[in-house]
């Protein structure tokens, strides 16, 4: 299964939702799930991929496409993480793992691509331009194609 992460609007945060949709044009299917990390979790419960190719973008502060796979900690300490720190209606990348780590709908075979945001409002960046083509890329690369 892949997942996009992302907000219409917000410069490069929008990445992975433009990337979506020019690889729905492909006719590879592609899930929206900028729902809040919970509702996404528990949306990705339903639907138990046991592979996630997970579409993101997070200023991290290194203007690079990264491409990794999430360390799978122990569930409560997650759920500790996000009551104290009230991130769980939030919709970025890392609320989203760990939601889904603590609800226990996070596949082992998890890869998240993710761009560096450089531009945080309005159209996306020229470096936003060239992470997309790079994470539409990996993404075939991943998949074979």
């Amino acid at each position: 299964m892949i997942a996009a992460v992302g907000y219409w609007y917000q410069g490069d945060y929008q990445i992975p939702l433009i990337v979506m949709e020019e690889l729905r044009r492909e006719g590879i299917e592609v899930v929206d799930l900028s729902l809040g990390a919970i509702k996404a979790s528990t949306f990705l419960s339903e639907l138990s991929p046991s592979r996630l190719i997970l579409l993101a973008s997070q200023k991290r502060g290194k203007k690079e496409l990264r491409v990794y796979r999430p360390e799978i900690e122990d569930p409560f300490s997650q759920w500790a993480e996000l009551y104290t720190n009230m991130k769980a209606y939030y919709m970025d990348v890392d609320s989203l793992i760990k939601a889904a780590i603590a609800l226990g709908s996070l596949p082992e075979d998890t890869i998240v691509i993710e761009c560096e945001v450089e531009k945080e409002e309005g159209d996306l960046s020229e470096w936003g331009k060239e992470c997309a083509k790079m994470m539409k890329e990996e993404v075939h690369k991943i998949l074979g194609l």
